[in-house]
């Protein structure tokens, strides 16, 4: 997964997601008086958000199932002279042998779990990895954001004269979807790479979600927006920010 999509990710505009969603983390921090000093982030693609982490003076790691997005994180924050350390593991299981003040997942990475099974696996496996008092925040695509948006074709092209072709089908039995992308990034005037990637996603409702933080021990939920302003009606949004304690 992600094995060709790593080398032109950032360069699709895919790190602007990270780096907006940080900056209202940090807003949010501040309004609760949280001052995280360690932080690990899961699925970490190309080490945007941990990158950011470290410029705020948080110690941050990150770890990923693809080494092809470890090998782009691990040039990123060497580009910056950032000494942060990124490991290939899988989300489902990874050991680090150490506990964090934050750990997060986020642009809709969990949903790349496709039983509830698996992200009973990964919250466990969150939880054991956080400290006492520590916060967890994931993001993820709704049924709706799926069964909407991931289930016919769409295509567009950035400012750099990039190609993005997503033809997607949504599968409502399963409440899973199957993307396939297409990719023209440009090389020079005439001239362009090409790649395709196939992902699917699976997506449940935010009452079965709670349920499963719960079995593992996240007593407090709380559903937000990407601004952490809370949600009245969160199955009725495209993307579900949690906030787990």
């Amino acid at each position: 997964m992600y094995d060709k999509i790593a080398e032109f990710y950032d360069k699709l505009g895919w790190k602007n997601y990270p780096e907006r969603l940080w900056k209202h983390i940090v807003s949010y921090f501040k309004e609760i008086n949280f001052n995280p000093r360690t932080h690990l982030d899961i699925a970490c693609g190309t080490g945007i958000l941990c990158i950011n982490a470290f410029k705020a003076g948080i110690k941050s790691e990150g770890l990923d199932i693809s080494i092809h997005m470890i090998r782009k994180a691990i040039e990123n924050a060497k580009d910056k002279n950032m000494d942060i350390n990124f490991v290939q593991e899988d989300m489902r299981s990874f050991e680090m042998n150490k506990k964090y003040d934050l750990i997060t997942c986020t642009y809709d990475a969990i949903n790349h779990l496709l039983t509830l099974d698996e992200w009973l696996m990964t919250f466990s496996n969150v939880k054991k990895h956080l400290n006492y008092g520590g916060i967890f925040i994931f993001d993820c695509n709704t049924l709706k954001a799926l069964r909407e948006r991931w289930n016919g074709f769409h295509m567009q092209k950035d400012s750099n004269g990039n190609y993005i072709i997503q033809k997607s089908i949504f599968c409502e039995d399963k409440g899973q979807a199957s993307a396939t992308f297409t990719v023209f990034t440009r090389r020079d005037k005439d001239l362009y790479n090409g790649f395709e990637e196939t992902f699917t996603e699976a997506a449940f409702s935010s009452k079965d979600i709670i349920d499963v933080l719960n079995k593992v021990g996240f007593t407090e939920v709380s559903i937000t927006n990407m601004e952490f302003k809370m949600l009245d009606e969160p199955d009725e949004e495209y993307r579900n920010v949690y906030v787990c304690k």
